[in-house]
């Protein structure tokens, strides 16, 4: 019979810490990628980006990115790059 695994309150309250943030957090989801991430990919593509404003997500690795400087289409291809497009 195996022991159970007991944890001290200090670890108990970190793990609690962390899965409760990772619920409420609005990039919960593997598909989805985070505001530097996506700042960095629109400055790669040569367009300014200081600060990410708004990020809409259909789900499917596809964004609509409202950047301080404009909104951009972002989206992830099979390799896991990303490709920018500017829509205004």
């Amino acid at each position: 019979m195996h022991k159970p695994i007991l944890l001290n309150p200090e670890s108990l309250v970190l793990f609690c810490s962390v899965i409760v943030g990772g619920l409420l957090s609005p990039q919960a989801t593997a598909a989805d990628v985070s505001h530097g991430e996506m700042a960095a990919a629109i400055r790669s593509a040569n367009y300014p980006c200081a600060q990410i404003l708004k990020v809409d997500s259909d789900g499917n690795n596809v964004w609509v990115v409202q950047c301080n400087s404009g909104k951009f289409n972002v989206s992830r291809d099979q390799n896991g790059d990303l490709k920018v497009t500017q829509t205004d």
